[in-house]
């Protein structure tokens, strides 16, 4: 719990846009390393941070967007009414104007749920 509270302290600091992917998607198609069926200690101890770190992002997309991202092979996120898909998602990917929910909520006393779907 120590180590996944470090995670999280150090990832408020992230925009809404880095935590926007399918991570379960991700983990699934990268489960087939020789070290996620190893016993080493080494091995063992990397696939421990690999999973707090998911465990990390599945967090934040419920504290930021509500709900955990689930997309389909072509990476449309498939989950999200239209109307509460995030604004970055729909805007300019490139855009210079990054968002984030967390920081918002933690300034303004009057934080809410619209504050998430901007």
């Amino acid at each position: 719990m120590k180590e996944l509270s470090k995670y999280l302290e150090i990832s408020i600091a992230d925009n809404d846009e880095d935590f926007f992917y399918d991570r379960m998607y991700f983990m699934k198609h990268n489960y087939d390393y020789d070290f996620y069926k190893s016993d080493d200690l080494e091995d063992m101890e990397a696939i421990l941070w690999y999973d707090l770190e998911s465990v990390n992002i599945l967090i934040n997309q419920i504290l930021r967007f509500g709900r955990i991202v689930y997309s389909t092979d072509n990476s449309t996120i498939y989950n999200f009414p239209k109307k509460n898909l995030p604004s970055f998602y729909l805007k300019d990917i490139f855009s210079k104007n990054k968002q984030n929910t967390i920081k918002e909520g933690m300034n303004n006393d009057k934080y809410s749920k619209k504050h998430r779907y901007k």
